[in-house]
């Protein structure tokens, strides 16, 4: 006759040791969040290095068709209240992008009609202007920044364009001073860019490694709104235009949203939404943003690095930043 053993019974986790595990898993959680974080971070800033490269070689290609790099934006009658087409536009076709390039039909100026036509493409969000780590919309609001929009023919009404992470370099002064009617970036515009702009690497006289051609403007730089920039095309409105797109009397946004300045830095503390002080350059990356420089290099710049902003142009360059927008200022720059 077998005997039958009675079957011990299974010890499981008592509550105070399923508390231990739970505390060790939180503590493995914290520890490598942020690591991923950081990782993550990282990609986004490669990615926007790579953007930048990108646009620095359809820049020289650019150059190499036309022998000059693109305009700012392209204007026949001066202050008209009218959109044109602007750099980003003109780089298209060495993107990868002919195809959006002969739909919009870029060549000239910006007929009216046409923005109704093909809003549709205007609001299109390219990767290449686009950087990761921003996190703002990716069409501009009319109503929040009417300055960043454009009129079409068929209704009268603003239309938003999409947004660039990337401005042209224009200026050590605001891209349009104070009391200045009628000007539209080319008074003071110490950089490479502004309207109907003609610059060849031979005007570059300061060195192409020594200058910045293009640099970034971020949505929100901390919990500030700089709207960073339009893509495809700019709305210039003068002095005597429509007061929704003057930022204060004499002086527009208007070229600010395709081109940036060195006066205020980088990721400076604004004056107010919508001021002179977001044509500034910005980024949501820690300490500072990337650049593109005339011979292709993207470099990261300081926000600490030594900048005097120029108040009345043309007041002399005499700082590092300042230097580095300057195309031919003469200032002997050292380590930044």
């Amino acid at each position: 006759m077998s005997k039958t053993r009675a079957s011990k019974p299974s010890r499981g986790f008592t509550l105070i040791e399923l508390l231990v595990v739970i505390a060790i898993i939180a503590i493995l959680i914290a520890l490598l969040l942020p690591a991923v974080q950081q990782a993550r971070e990282a990609a986004r800033r490669t990615q926007c290095r790579n953007n930048l490269k990108q646009l620095g070689i359809a820049m020289h290609n650019y150059h190499d068709t036309y022998n000059t790099l693109p305009p700012a934006y392209v204007q026949v009658t001066v202050a008209d209240n009218k959109g044109h087409w602007a750099w980003s536009a003109f780089l298209l076709p060495y993107i990868d992008q002919t195809p959006l390039f002969n739909t919009l039909n870029v060549n000239g100026q910006l007929p009216s009609a046409a923005i109704q036509a093909n809003l549709g493409a205007m609001q299109n969000q390219l990767a290449a202007f686009d950087c990761p780590s921003d996190n703002g919309p990716r069409v501009h609001d009319p109503a929040l920044d009417p300055g960043y929009a454009i009129e079409d023919a068929t209704t009268t009404t603003n239309r938003g364009l999409a947004l660039s992470n990337y401005v042209a370099s224009n200026s050590t002064s605001a891209p349009r001073q104070a009391g200045r009617a009628g000007t539209d970036g080319t008074q003071g515009a110490t950089g490479a860019f502004f309207r109907n702009s003609r610059t060849n690497f031979s005007n570059i006289t300061d060195g192409s490694s020594n200058t910045i051609l293009v640099g970034e403007r971020a949505w929100l730089s901390g919990a500030q709104r700089m709207s960073a920039g339009t893509l495809y095309a700019v709305r210039d409105a003068n002095a005597g235009g429509p007061a929704a797109q003057d930022v204060n009397p004499g002086w527009n946004q208007g070229i600010m949203t395709i081109v940036g300045t060195s006066k205020w830095g980088i990721n400076p503390v604004l004056t107010g939404p919508n001021t002179e002080t977001s044509a500034s350059y910005s980024s949501q990356h820690t300490g500072g943003a990337h650049f593109l420089m005339g011979d292709g290099a993207v470099k990261f710049l300081s926000q600490n690095i030594f900048n005097i902003g120029e108040t009345t142009p043309p007041a002399p360059i005499n700082s590092t930043f300042e230097a580095l927008v300057g195309i031919a200022d003469g200032f002997v720059i050292g380590d930044y």
